[in-house]
């Protein structure tokens, strides 16, 4: 596949910003594009899902960088969500970076986090994982979130088709009844589930997006992974043996290799 087709391929798996920060949580900060961060390579090697060469990056503990560009990303087969941020090391002579772009850049992005849309947040339970089950909605999140019911019918109900992050539209039957009355997604949530794999302890993730679609997304339950390795971190051996954690590292032509020589841009910074 060439250049051009897998930048293309890539962009088409974005994600709108709004339901990645809906879907990452609260407690997850992204940098603005143009500040500086630091990048530290024994943070890297700790996380990296796969071993990775550093014999060409120069033995510093951490390196100044600019954020260039960030791509806001779900996995495929998990809807896990993370965020590929482009970063450029910041010479010492070329400290160029006008921090009063950067200030504005924060108050645009404060700006909009203040006009962000509501989304909802639901740990699910063992009875909203079981299979053949139904999804007990919080009444906040049906009232602010879903499109309003008719309550004069009997029952209320309405079908809502939502977008997951891949864009895979789902169609859920929302009704409101029961003893006391409550609302629940019933015909199209076990499906949901069953493809998801979700189980007790995971969330689900509603938000209305601008355009007003419905989004869907999860987030998965912290879960022990046994037999892992103990990171390693040695520079001056250059690889470093890690464990599965959450970060990967790519350069302009390869993304498992790093710079060459040291002088060229570092591209691709993963989070997860």
């Amino acid at each position: 596949m060439e250049a051009k087709e897998i930048l293309k391929e890539e962009a088409d798996k974005c994600l709108d910003s709004q339901l990645w920060h809906a879907c990452a949580g609260g407690m997850v900060q992204m940098p603005a594009v143009n500040s500086k961060v630091f990048y530290f390579p024994q943070g890297h090697a700790e996380h990296a899902c796969e071993p990775v060469d550093f014999r060409n990056v120069p033995g510093a503990s951490h390196i100044l960088c600019r954020v260039s560009a960030i791509k806001f990303m779900a996995d495929p087969e998990t809807d896990e969500v993370f965020a590929k941020i482009r970063l450029v090391p910041i010479n010492s002579n070329e400290l160029y970076l006008d921090d009063q772009e950067v200030a504005v850049n924060g108050e645009k992005e404060a700006a909009q986090d203040n006009n962000k849309p509501v989304s909802f947040a639901k740990t699910l339970t063992q009875s909203d994982a079981n299979n053949g089950g139904g999804f007990s909605v919080p009444r906040y999140c049906a009232e602010m979130i879903f499109p309003r019911l008719d309550y004069s019918a009997d029952p209320p109900v309405q079908t809502l088709l939502a977008k997951d992050v891949h864009g895979e539209t789902w169609k859920f039957r929302h009704i409101y009844r029961g003893t006391p009355r409550r609302h629940l997604l019933t015909t199209g949530w076990s499906p949901f589930v069953n493809h998801k794999k979700l189980v007790a302890g995971d969330s689900v993730v509603f938000l209305r997006a601008e355009n007003g679609d419905l989004c869907v997304g999860v987030r998965r339950a912290k879960r022990a992974v046994s037999g892992e390795p103990e990171s390693l971190w040695n520079p001056a051996l250059g690889d470093s043996p890690v464990p599965y954690g959450g970060f990967g590292w790519s350069s302009r032509e390869d993304e498992h290799k790093m710079m060459k020589n040291g002088s060229g841009d570092w591209e691709w910074f993963e989070v997860k």
